[in-house]
C-alpha cells in the first residue's frame, strides 16, 4: 500500500488539530491504526470532513458505570454508558473496580467481576482503575500482580466513612504502586477536620445544603492535596490528585511539578463549569451534595488558568447519573450525581475554546491527548502512524441546546440541562470502524475492548 492509498478508511479535508497546532489535510486508516497523515490520500471509503475539526478519540478517565451495592448505584449500564461516551466523541473510558470492604473480596476478585460486566456490552474501548477500600496489607499487595495484568492505576481515598485509608496504609499502597511503576490517583480532603466541622455544624442548628461547603473549606482540600503529594513523593509513584476544585490544590500540584515530581492534576466538568450556590436550588440541589464541594468563581477561575498553563492535565467528568427520585412531599429530585460523558468535548469548547481560555490545541490535549499519557494508554491519544485509529470529526459551527431527550445516557434529566453550545461531534471512529454517524450508531455492543495500559520509560 502506498503513501497515497488505498486505505481501510480516509477521513478527508478536515482541519487536523493535535496538541502542537493544526493543519488541513487528510487522515488514513488501515488495520485499525492511524496509516498517513498527508494530502491527496484515497481509501475504499471515505469521510468527507470540510469546514470540521478531526480530533485525536477523547478519553475519559474518570467515570462510574453502574455497580451492584446497597446504595448509590449508578444508573448507565456499560452498554448505555459506552454508547453515550461514542456520541459524545469518547472513543476510550476508564472506570472503576470498586472492592466493597466487608465482603471478603480480593482486588483480583473484582477485577475479576468487572470484566466480566463489561464484556460484550460496550461500543468504545475501556480500561479500569483498581480501588481498595480497607487498610488491609493483604489486598494492597495484591497491586504489582494487577498491574502486572494489566491494571496499572490505583485509586485511593482519604474521606468517606468504610472507604478512607489511614496515612500508613496510603503510604504503604503508594510503595506497592511505585514497585509496580503505575500511578496512584487519590481523592484528597481530610476526613477528620470534615468530620469535626459537620460535627459542629450540626450542633449549632446549621443544617441544609447551604451549610454543606463550609464544612469542606478549601483550605483543608488544599491540605489534603499537599499530604497525597508528600506521601507519595516518599514512596517515589506518580500520582493523580483528582477532581481538583480549589485553588489551593492547583497551588500544591504547581509546587510539587515545580520540584520535578511527577504529579498531575484533573479538573472536572462539573467543577469548571457550576457554581456552589446551585446547592441552594430546591429542585436540583441535592445532584451537587458532592464531596470536595462546588465552588466559588474564585476558585473556577483558578482551574481554568491551571488548567491552561499544564498545572492541570486531563479533564475529566466523574460521571455517575441517576435518575430522579421522589422526595417526602412528592418532587422528583435528582439524587447525587452528574452525567457528563456525552457532552464534555462540546463543553469544554464552548466555555474553554470560544472564550479564549484555551486554545484548541489546549482542549485537544487535555480531553484527548494527555489523558492518554497520564492514564497510561499507549496507543492511544494521537493522530500519528501506529496508533489506534480513534479520532473524532467535530463541526464547530453545529449548535446544539443539551436536553436529556437528546443524551443516550440512562438519565431522564442533565445536569446541563437547557446549556446551548456551538460545536459538536459528528462522527466518532473507534479503531478504524465507524462508531457513530449522521446521528446513528454503527456497531454493536461487544466492538468495545479493554484498553492496552502502560507508561513508556
Amino acid at each position: 500500500m502506498g503513501a497515497s492509498g488505498p486505505f481501510d478508511l480516509v477521513v478527508r479535508g478536515g482541519r487536523v488539530v493535535s496538541a502542537d497546532g493544526s493543519r488541513v489535510t487528510d487522515v488514513a486508516v488501515a488495520g485499525g491504526r492511524i496509516a498517513h497523515v498527508g494530502d491527496g490520500l484515497s481509501g475504499r471509503r471515505d469521510i468527507d470532513a470540510s469546514g470540521k475539526l478531526v480530533l485525536p478519540g477523547a478519553i475519559d478517565g474518570h467515570v462510574h458505570i453502574r455497580t451492584e451495592r446497597d446504595a448509590d448505584a449508578y444508573d448507565d449500564t456499560f452498554t448505555s454508558g459506552s454508547v453515550a461516551a461514542a456520541f459524545g466523541g469518547v472513543t476510550t473510558f476508564v472506570d472503576q473496580i470498586q472492592v466493597e470492604p466487608g465482603r471478603g473480596l480480593t482486588l483480583a476478585g473484582g477485577v475479576e467481576r468487572r470484566l466480566a460486566e463489561a464484556e460484550g456490552a460496550c461500543v468504545v474501548d475501556y480500561a479500569f482503575h483498581v480501588n481498595p477500600r480497607e487498610p488491609a496489607r493483604a489486598l494492597l499487595d495484591e497491586i504489582p500482580t494487577l498491574a502486572e495484568a494489566g491494571f496499572p492505576s490505583v485509586k485511593f481515598f482519604m474521606n468517606y466513612d468504610g472507604y478512607a485509608l489511614p496515612d500508613d496504609a496510603l503510604l504503604y499502597g503508594m510503595q506497592r504502586v511505585a514497585e509496580a511503576g503505575g500511578l496512584a490517583i487519590v481523592h484528597a480532603e481530610n476526613k477528620a477536620v470534615i468530620d469535626e466541622l459537620v460535627r459542629q455544624n450540626e450542633a449549632a442548628g446549621r443544617s441544609g445544603l447551604a451549610w454543606y461547603g463550609s464544612a469542606r473549606p478549601s483550605v483543608i482540600e488544599g491540605e489534603a492535596a499537599h499530604r497525597a503529594l508528600a506521601i507519595a513523593r516518599v514512596a517515589g509513584c506518580r500520582i493523580l490528585v483528582f477532581h481538583a476544585t480549589a485553588a489551593e490544590v492547583a497551588e500544591e500540584i504547581g509546587r510539587a511539578k515545580a520540584v520535578g515530581q511527577a504529579a498531575f492534576g484533573e479538573a472536572v466538568l462539573h467543577y469548571l463549569l457550576l457554581d456552589e450556590r446551585l446547592l441552594e436550588d430546591p429542585d436540583v440541589g441535592t445532584a451537587f451534595e458532592l464531596s470536595p464541594p462546588l465552588r466559588d468563581e474564585h476558585h473556577r477561575a483558578a482551574l481554568w488558568t491551571a488548567l491552561a498553563d499544564g498545572t492541570l492535565d486531563v479533564v475529566s467528568t466523574d460521571h455517575g447519573p441517576r435518575r430522579l427520585v421522589r422526595e417526602a412531599d412528592g418532587r422528583m429530585v435528582p439524587p447525587r450525581g452528574t452525567s457528563g460523558i456525552e457532552v464534555r468535548l462540546a463543553l469544554i469548547h464552548e466555555f474553554g475554546v470560544r472564550t479564549g481560555l484555551l486554545t484548541e490545541e489546549r482542549w485537544v490535549d487535555v480531553c484527548c491527548t494527555r489523558p492518554a499519557d497520564v492514564f497510561g494508554l499507549p496507543t492511544k491519544g494521537r493522530l500519528e502512524p501506529g496508533y489506534d485509529a480513534d479520532l473524532v470529526v467535530f463541526d464547530p459551527e453545529r449548535e446544539v441546546t443539551i436536553s436529556h431527550t437528546l443524551l443516550h445516557s440512562t438519565v431522564d434529566h442533565s445536569t446541563y440541562e437547557g446549556t446551548t453550545v456551538r460545536g459538536w461531534p459528528v462522527a466518532t471512529v473507534v479503531r478504524g470502524e465507524v462508531v457513530v454517524e449522521d446521528g446513528q450508531l454503527r456497531v454493536s455492543p461487544g466492538f468495545g475492548r479493554s484498553a492496552e495500559r502502560g507508561w513508556s520509560s
